[in-house]
């Protein structure tokens, strides 16, 4: 298989790249089934357009990460849930 055909398939059919591009949130945020990434990754692998749009997502998902600080847990809900676990281990 040459470069350029392992960067591209026919688009006659665009249902898969409907399905990659509709998953491509989930695959982002690592929410898939392992079976499913790698079919997500397969076809990013082989569609040009489709890792096209993937890149852009990737990057404005991790603007947004970047410009969102991590919030601290508030002390009460740290010492509700100590409270809870010693409760249910008892």
């Amino acid at each position: 298989m040459t470069d350029g055909d392992m960067w591209s398939h026919d688009h006659g059919e665009l249902d898969d790249c409907v399905r990659a591009l509709e998953a491509v949130h989930a695959f982002l945020h690592h929410e898939l089934a392992e079976p499913d990434a790698d079919l997500i990754r397969l076809h990013l692998h082989a569609c040009e357009q489709c890792m096209e749009s993937f890149d852009i997502e990737s990057t404005i998902t991790e603007m947004i990460r970047r410009s969102q600080p991590v919030p601290a847990v508030p002390e009460t809900l740290v010492a509700r849930i100590t409270m809870l676990r010693r409760r249910r281990d008892r």
